[in-house]
C-alpha cells in the first residue's frame, strides 16, 4: 500500500506535533517533579523547626516545674524560718 503525497505530508505532519506535545508534556512533567521536591525539602525543613520548638517547649516547661518546687520549697524554709523566730 502506498500513500499518496498529500498523506506522507500529513502523517509526518502527525508524527511531529506529537513529538512537539510529548515533548511539552515532559517538561511539565519535570517542571512538577521540581516544584514536589522543593516542596519536600521546605515540609521537612518546618518538621525540623516544628521539632526543635517542642524540644524548647518541653525544656522551658521543665525548667518552670523546677522553679516552682524550688519556690515551694523556699516558701516552706521561710514558714519554718518564721516560726523558729518566733
Amino acid at each position: 500500500m502506498r500513500l499518496t503525497k498529500k498523506a506522507q505530508v500529513t502523517l509526518f505532519g502527525l508524527c511531529v506535533f506529537s513529538l512537539i506535545l510529548s515533548g511539552t508534556g515532559y517538561a511539565q512533567a519535570k517542571s512538577t517533579q521540581a516544584a514536589y521536591e522543593e516542596q519536600s525539602k521546605q515540609m521537612e525543613l518546618y518538621k525540623q523547626e516544628l521539632k526543635e520548638t517542642q524540644n524548647q517547649l518541653s525544656e522551658y516547661v521543665q525548667y518552670k516545674a523546677m522553679y516552682e518546687c524550688i519556690q515551694v520549697e523556699r516558701n516552706q524554709l521561710q514558714e519554718q524560718v518564721d516560726e523558729l523566730s518566733k
